[in-house]
């Protein structure tokens, strides 16, 4: 296990910035992952921790040695990075346990490659080549081929992606648990929030060639940097309020509040955080706001309803309403039907920004 330090990390393909003084460190052990939108630079990043690309200025570090910048460049082969692309990369006139032993010297290549294959639990189908397996097999073949040479540091590259939902979780569970078993450092490369929040013990959330904000899940969902985060990192109603003292009045009532930066003069004009599971909905008047359900829908263990508030003192069915529509997330139990009034009330605190008055 090594820990893994990137400092200042530049990369420009012509005239385009894809990397802009990129910051991470990863600790000997963890899960990390990568999260951001297509094209915001997450494969190029691993491309350059495993020396495939040279990056333009910045240092990469595994454990105590310096793999890029101070005028070195270590190259690929001589990192003990283990790389599984999206798609496995299997050699398709190979057997699975010759997939596997490829990158082994030839002594220990029956031995260790049966090992491998236990680790991933796939010893029955040593003899089977990557057309007879199926889509999630085969990661599992590509991830103990990447564990083959012990690598400090594994980096995946969306492995999960071209797979069906059910498969695509039970997989991503068992390769969790192999590389906990194996002492990997592990970097994940996704565009899949649910994906990097169940499976990492750090999110990285890269936006214009940097990271803007890197913290356990939890830290990440409850307290995102800012609002761009906030609607990246699962679903998010940003609302307008005031602060005043410890609370904030909104269109949805008076909410306990924590500031997101250090604490401001009060009063002042904020940004509201408020996520869909802190709605409540009543239909027999006991929230603080009403409104009128647009539509729902059911996913089996949660409901989830987009809702137009209604204006303060008016009737639900012609109020002047809130440009934004909210969405709320019910037990799967619940069911409103669209054009359903509703009364709202928060499950506080909720976090708050500090924006320009006006």
């Amino acid at each position: 296990m090594s820990e893994l330090v990137v400092k200042g990390l530049r990369k420009s393909f012509g005239s385009h910035r894809v990397l802009d003084d990129l910051d991470l460190s990863a600790q000997a052990g963890s899960f990390t992952a990568i999260l951001g939108p297509s094209g915001s630079g997450k494969t190029t990043l691993l491309r350059l921790l495993a020396g495939f690309e040279a990056p333009d200025g910045g240092t990469v570090q595994i454990g105590s040695q310096i793999v890029d910048g101070q005028g070195r460049h270590v190259h690929p082969e001589q990192r003990r990075i283990g790389y599984v692309p999206q798609e496995g990369g299997l050699f398709p006139h190979l057997s699975v346990q010759a997939n596997v032993a490829f990158g082994l010297p030839r002594a220990k290549r029956r031995h260790g490659a049966g090992e491998l294959l236990e680790l991933v639990g796939l010893s029955d189908l040593a003899k089977r080549y990557p057309h007879q397996l199926s889509g999630g097999q085969q990661q599992r073949v590509a991830l103990a081929r990447a564990l083959a040479i012990k690598p400090e540091i594994v980096l995946l590259d969306e492995p999960f992606a071209s797979l069906d939902a059910h498969l695509r979780v039970s997989v991503r569970d068992q390769v969790r648990g192999v590389l906990r078993e194996a002492g990997a450092t592990a970097l994940l490369v996704t565009h899949d929030q649910d994906e990097a929040l169940s499976l990492a013990d750090q999110v990285a959330v890269l936006r214009d060639g940097r990271i803007v904000q890197c913290a356990p899940p939890h830290e990440l969902y409850a307290r995102p940097v800012d609002d761009e985060v906030a609607r990246f990192v699962g679903e998010a109603n940003l609302v307008a309020g005031t602060m005043d003292g410890d609370f904030v009045e909104t269109a949805l009532g008076r909410l306990p509040a924590q500031w997101r930066q250090e604490p401001q003069s009060t009063p002042c004009p904020v940004s509201v955080l408020i996520r869909p599971e802190q709605i409540e909905l009543s239909s027999n008047g006991g929230g603080a706001a009403r409104a009128q359900v647009l539509r729902s829908g059911y996913h089996g263990h949660a409901t989830v309803l987009h809702l137009q508030l209604a204006g303060e003192g008016a009737d639900t069915d012609d109020a002047d309403v809130v440009a934004s529509p909210l969405v709320a997330r019910a037990p799967g139990s619940v069911h409103v039907d669209a054009g359903a009034g509703v009364t709202l009330s928060v499950r506080g605190p909720v976090l708050v920004w500090a924006r320009p008055a006006g």
